[in-house]
């Protein structure tokens, strides 16, 4: 997600969405694409990863509550409508089809709608890509050298509340009233989260880079592993300390990458307290059952598969397909891009993932998904698919734009 998460990593907030809530999709985020002027739908990764993305979409739209609605692009569509065009879609994979044949197939059951919109103050239908994974980072359970660096639990002083499409508040109780938690500075500089300390870090940018990510496996001394994941945050809003360093002047926006970031503060340990709290959010952590990354669904995400949006644009669970450009990275550490064009699902959100002109991928675990993960900041474009209806009209040969939310 980078997640910068992504959004902040901390991107995984768990819907709180009730029965017959009509989910909207603001402004024009999506507008309806004629089969013409479509793109050709092929994918360039095995079925296989994608065929486990759908099944878990499925297991999490049958759980949602009877009479759940979404808006997309000005029409009312029910819950059942999402779930038939996964299994539609589904089938067709099953049918193990040519590229030519996968194509002809999507645009004869589906109606394509492309998504995007404002992005750095322009709006336009091409979006910026990014990249997240989760990390694997060598941990103590004691604060013992070289492990100095917390991941914490969530403290008592918390609290959280009911919110919108985003997720829960967060704030803490003063003086009879509830106000904003404790930003990064004053949670590390004044050990506003003592006690709750779950894990020790050997670096300070492992640890931040956790709280991007939103979670990451620890390997201890004896060779055990065990997952750690988002619990809570505290509610401030997510800053980009890549932004930050091009606004000081330290790094221009070609040069920043995840691991320029982290080699500059290697290079400048002065500046390393300076750099991170320019970031106010900040994660809370819980261990996990599972190796496996959960996303603000609730279900595993699928390397290469799943993607964090804006909820408030893309519905939670949607079937998309994403256009750009990926990079490898080779063992000598060149980076050579190819063409991504795929299929993918939205089960994933995130606090740097704001308006519908951003979309992250996920990645996968470890080192290689690093990064490449962290290299991801490209353009591209993204179309989203619902079932057609048996007797509808088919769309018009020029786009219309979508409602607006609420509408």
């Amino acid at each position: 997600m980078n997640a910068l998460r992504t959004y902040g990593r901390p991107f995984l907030l768990l819907l709180l969405l009730l029965a017959g809530t009509v989910f909207s999709c603001a402004g024009s985020a999506l507008v309806a694409v004629p089969s013409r002027q479509a793109p050709l739908f092929t994918d360039d990764s095995p079925f296989a990863s994608l065929k486990e993305a759908i099944r878990i979409n499925l297991d999490y739209l049958a759980r949602q509550p009877a009479g759940k609605s979404v808006r997309i692009a000005g029409k009312v569509v029910p819950m059942t409508r999402l779930i038939r065009s996964h299994q539609v879609f589904l089938d067709i994979l099953e049918q193990n089809p040519s590229p030519t044949e996968l194509d002809r197939l999507v645009k004869e059951k589906f109606d394509v709608f492309q998504t995007g919109g404002t992005r750095d103050g322009n709006s336009g239908r091409n979006m910026l890509v990014t990249g997240y994974y989760q990390p694997v980072f060598t941990g103590s359970l004691t604060r013992q050298a070289p492990f100095l660096y917390p991941l914490y639990g969530i403290p008592e002083d918390l609290i959280q509340r009911s919110g919108n499409t985003k997720g829960p508040i967060f704030g803490r109780r003063e003086n009879g009233c509830v106000v904003p938690y404790w930003t990064r500075a004053e949670i590390e500089k004044q050990q506003r989260a003592a006690g709750h300390e779950l894990v020790w870090l050997r670096d300070p940018f492992d640890a931040f880079l956790v709280h991007i990510q939103g979670s990451a496996i620890i390997q201890f001394p004896d060779g055990s592993r065990r997952g750690i994941h988002y619990a809570a945050k505290n509610g401030h809003p997510y800053r980009s300390i890549g932004s930050h360093l091009v606004h000081t002047g330290r790094l221009t926006r070609k040069q920043t990458t995840m691991q320029s970031i982290r080699d500059y503060i290697a290079a400048h340990p002065a500046e390393c307290d300076e750099i991170l709290h320019a970031n106010p959010s900040f994660i809370f952590f819980a261990w996990t059952e599972t190796a496996a990354v959960i996303g603000s669904l609730g279900t595993e995400l699928t390397a290469g598969r799943s993607v964090a949006a804006d909820h408030d644009h893309l519905p939670p669970g949607a079937l998309a397909f994403l256009i750009s450009r990926r990079p490898t990275v080779a063992h000598d550490n060149s980076v050579h891009w190819t063409p991504l064009h795929r299929f993918v699902v939205v089960q994933d959100s995130g606090s740097a993932i704001n308006g519908s002109g951003r979309v992250d991928l996920f990645w996968g675990t470890g080192p290689e998904a690093g990064a490449e993960a962290g290299l991801m900041k490209e353009d591209g474009t993204l179309y989203f698919f619902l079932a057609k209806e048996k007797g509808a009209t088919p769309l018009p040969d020029r786009e219309t734009t979508g409602g607006g939310k609420g509408s």
